[in-house]
C-alpha cells in the first residue's frame, strides 16, 4: 500500500498566494490538520515502513509530525519538491488571472501540463519522480510519502500513466487529506480526509 500526503495547511495557501520552491512553514491550522491526520494513521490497517518528504519545511514538518505518531523516520527525498512555478512564485491568484486570464485559466483546467513561465510543467516533475515511483513499487511493505499539490499529482500520473485533464483533475488533494492505493495495478482505493474544525 502507498499513502500519498500532502502537506498542511499554510499562510499562503489561505491567501491563495502560488508557493513552489519558496520555504514557507505551516500555519497553525496545518500543524493541526498534520496531527489529525496522525491520529487518523495510527489506527489504519497500513503499517507504513518506510515515510519519505519533500525537502521544503511544510512537507517536512507534517512528515515529522507523521513519523513521530507513526515512530518512523523521515527520509527527505528532492524529487518530491514542488513543481517550479517560476515567475509565478509568491503571485496571487487574482493577480495571475487578472494579468493573463487566458492561459492562467488554461494552466489550471490542463492541470499543469502547461509550464509557467520560467517554471516547470508537471510532465518535468513526472519525469524527475519517475526513478522514485520504480523505487517505491519495488519496496515490500508499506510507503507513506509527503509532498505537495503538483508534485503528487505528477507522481500520481506516472503511476497510472495517465496525463488526461481529467486524471489529474482527479489527483488534486486539499491540506487534509491522503490518499491510499494499490500499486498493483494502481489505483485509489481510499481518500484519508481529518477535517480540523478552526
Amino acid at each position: 500500500m502507498l499513502l500519498i500526503a500532502r502537506h498542511g495547511q499554510t499562510n499562503w495557501n489561505l491567501a491563495r498566494r502560488w508557493q513552489s520552491r519558496s520555504d514557507i512553514p505551516l500555519n497553525a491550522m496545518g500543524e493541526k490538520q498534520a496531527k489529525a491526520l496522525a491520529d487518523h494513521l495510527r489506527d489504519a490497517p497500513c503499517k507504513p515502513r518506510r515515510l519519505i518528504c519533500s525537502p521544503l519545511l511544510r512537507a517536512k514538518t507534517t512528515a515529522q509530525i507523521l513519523g513521530a505518531t507513526l515512530s518512523l523516520d523521515v527520509e527527505v527525498d528532492a524529487r518530491l519538491t514542488e513543481l517550479d512555478l517560476g515567475e509565478w512564485e509568491g503571485k496571487f491568484e487574482v493577480d495571475l488571472r487578472a494579468e493573463d486570464s487566458d492561459f492562467y485559466d488554461r494552466w489550471r483546467s490542463e492541470g499543469f501540463l502547461l509550464p509557467p513561465p520560467g517554471g516547470e510543467s508537471l510532465k518535468d516533475v513526472a519525469d524527475r519522480l519517475e526513478p522514485l515511483v520504480a523505487e517505491i513499487q519495488a519496496f515490500s511493505g508499506d510507503v507513506l510519502i509527503v509532498g505537495h499539490q503538483g508534485a503528487n499529482m505528477a507522481f500520481k500520473a506516472v503511476l497510472t500513466g495517465c496525463f488526461s485533464a481529467a486524471c489529474l483533475d482527479g489527483f488534486r488533494q486539499d491540506n487534509d487529506e491522503i490518499d491510499m492505493w494499490e500499486l498493483s495495478p494502481a489505483r485509489s482505493v481510499r481518500k484519508i480526509k481529518a477535517t480540523v474544525d478552526p
